[in-house]
């Protein structure tokens, strides 16, 4: 495990206006402290441009404890970001119950609701005429292996081999179509462009069982051409999701830093040749907290000693044409 030496960091000369709440005298007098995480700065982040937009908070109607209310007037927010992100370095919530059931920690939801923000502020892609997905993926069948494709609204797919050599889709019926899984329906790129954006109404679509909806909702962030809205309404649902953990800052298999999030779950697993069979799968997600893009996923089975399976997302995004 590498360790990490922290420098220590004066606290900046900050306005006094902004410095009007309880608390700021010792934050003042604290003096030196550890750099904050780069999760709780980008959720910091986060927080104070939602204010200074006058953006109200995502989904103020959910029922959610936090430490410290988001919908305040800017200098409130500001100072509140200011003494999350810079005294504590860290900030501890509850873990709600809604149901007999454990809710996603506090902190998972809030960072969730963030990155739904982040997601929600990216720029659209302007029409794009093709998808491009290139994915690493390590597993128990195939070993290593990086599979570079592209689709287009149709849904045809084009794979690209490291050499550059482009495959065309097959014609007629033949061809493998890219579609995600939204509930019972298997839906193409046109048709995601036409899921709603609001968030009840999105949940709705997806399965009622919290852990499906949770799957399902994670295979549309990972490689889908969902529009910014969407993909920030996609955030939303899994901010509700219950069980999710925040792991915190991590560095994924290329080394890139993210923020992980962590969920248990049961689901059909195929070890080797043998049938599918039910099993608990532990399923980690480590998202650029700078662009609400997934990095990696990966999938531990818990009742078995198997190799985890990892998918690296290398590039996902719109391209103008194939290779």
């Amino acid at each position: 495990m590498t360790e990490h030496t922290h420098t220590a960091h004066t606290v900046p000369t900050v306005p006094t206006d902004l410095l009007d709440f309880p608390g700021a005298a010792e934050l003042i007098a604290a003096g030196d402290v550890p750099p904050p995480s780069s999760g709780i700065v980008a959720a910091a982040q986060a927080a104070v441009a939602r204010a200074a937009r006058g953006e109200a908070p995502p989904s103020p109607a959910r029922p959610r404890l936090r430490p410290l209310p988001l919908a305040r007037r800017r200098r409130v927010l500001v100072a509140a970001a200011a003494v999350a992100a810079i005294a504590a370095g860290a900030v501890a919530y509850p873990v709600l119950d809604v149901g007999g059931r454990p809710a996603a920690t506090a902190s998972a939801s809030q960072f969730l609701d963030d990155m739904a923000a982040v997601a929600s502020d990216a720029p659209a892609a302007t029409d794009p005429q093709y998808w491009k997905v290139r994915v690493e993926t390590v597993n128990q069948d195939d070993g290593k292996r990086t599979d570079t494709t592209f689709f287009d609204h149709e849904g045809r797919v084009w794979s690209v081999d490291p050499d550059g050599t482009v495959h065309e889709p097959p014609a007629g019926e033949k061809g493998k179509v890219k579609k995600w899984p939204v509930g019972e329906k298997w839906l193409t790129w046109p048709a995601l462009g036409q899921l709603p954006t609001d968030e009840k109404a999105l949940a709705a679509l997806f399965p009622a069982d919290p852990e499906s909806r949770f799957e399902q909702v994670a295979i549309l962030l990972e490689d889908s051409p969902a529009s910014p809205q969407l993909r920030g309404a996609l955030f939303r649902i899994l901010a509700d999701a219950p069980g999710v953990r925040l792991v915190g800052d991590v560095r994924d298999s290329k080394g890139r830093a993210g923020v992980a999030v962590e969920v248990t779950r049961k689901s059909w697993y195929r070890v080797g040749s043998a049938k599918p069979v039910t099993h608990r799968t532990k399923d980690r997600y480590v998202v650029d907290p700078r662009t609400g893009l997934l990095l990696e996923t990966t999938h531990k089975l818990l009742d078995r000693d198997a190799p985890v399976d990892r998918y690296t997302w290398l590039e996902v995004g719109p391209a103008d044409r194939v290779g």
